[in-house]
């Protein structure tokens, strides 16, 4: 919780539109999953180099940016929202 913290603080928590805040702790949080770990956790953990990739087992590709990219994405996996009338 310091790192949201911190991370609320320089933001300056959450000055503006609700949607923009949204985004951006939702951005935040996605970074601090699936950016690469220091490398005493990388070792304590077997090679799992994010807290993604330890709770999933699985690395989609050896550059974190990219594993980032592919689990975002839904890839088709659902149908859009319908439409509201």
């Amino acid at each position: 919780m310091q790192r949201m913290d911190m991370h609320l603080f320089s933001a300056q928590y959450f000055h503006g539109f609700r949607s923009s805040a949204e985004l951006n702790i939702r951005a935040w949080a996605l970074i601090l999953n699936f950016a690469p770990s220091n490398p005493i956790t990388i070792k304590k953990y077997h090679g799992a180099q994010s807290p993604a990739e330890r709770l999933n087992h699985f690395r989609y590709h050896d550059n974190w940016l990219e594993n980032l990219l592919i689990s975002a994405s839904l890839g088709g996996y659902r149908a859009p929202p319908p439409n509201p009338l």
